[in-house]
């Protein structure tokens, strides 16, 4: 199935109601392959993505707006008489104007931080050059933030690799980040022999990242950490 022709046929059971196929570079796709988007006239899109455009198997679909997400994910195993089924129930849904005042996570943030009269103080560029450097230099650093959405701040730190949301989050959410420079590992020796402790003070290796892209932080003694504010 490598023709955009072919992939089109495949939706063609599909009733567009009041919007509008439209047209798909097939050559610019990512990890997923956007092969069928129907639009409506207040921006609302329906969107199918397949992992494989020759193959009609392992895809999903779900209710887009400004390209964000604004739906569940449903995802399918092949295109056959019951996904397409399925898709047809949430076109009509998208028709009948469920999803009309829905917002977008982008819309959610520039909400909140109108509400609170926050000013911005980091861009996803900026976020992006401060974790992908931490990750390359100093991958055991201990870090927490506080994205815009939760009421409570984190009582833990956790190091970057284990994060399994940052990576597909919009980092835009991110009110602050605290990067705790100490590092403490302790090697547990016997049952009877007390665990080896040992520090390592990562302090100027911080220091240099946040230097290097230009990143206002202030530094937190009681927490021998660096705080870097999305927002204030």
């Amino acid at each position: 199935m490598s023709e955009h022709k072919n992939i089109n046929d495949l939706f063609k059971p599909l009733s567009t109601r009041n919007g509008e196929v439209q047209q798909i570079n097939i050559s610019e796709q990512g990890y997923w392959n956007k092969v069928f988007d129907i639009a409506w006239k207040d921006g609302i899109h329906f969107v199918v993505y397949l992992y494989s455009i020759h193959n009609d198997k392992l895809g999903m679909y779900r209710v887009e707006k400004d390209k964000e997400l604004i739906s569940r994910t449903y995802s399918f195993n092949k295109v056959n008489d019951d996904s397409l089924k399925s898709m047809q129930q949430l076109i009509d849904e998208i028709d009948a104007g469920k999803y009309k005042n829905k917002k977008t996570l982008s819309e959610k943030i520039i909400s909140i931080v109108n509400q609170r009269g926050l000013v911005s103080y980091m861009n996803n560029t900026k976020w992006h050059e401060l974790l992908n450097d931490i990750r390359e230099k100093i991958p055991d650093i201990n870090l927490q933030y506080k994205t815009l959405f939760e009421e409570e701040s984190p009582d833990v730190y956790w190091e970057l690799y284990g994060d399994e949301e940052i990576d597909g989050t919009n980092l835009a959410q991110i009110e602050w980040l605290r990067i705790k420079h100490v590092i403490t590992e302790v090697t547990h020796i016997g049952l009877l022999v007390p665990p080896k402790v040992q520090t390592y003070d990562k302090k100027d290796d911080v220091l240099r990242i946040l230097n290097r892209h230009s990143i206002p932080f202030e530094y937190d003694v009681a927490e021998e950490a660096f705080v870097v504010y999305g927002y204030r």
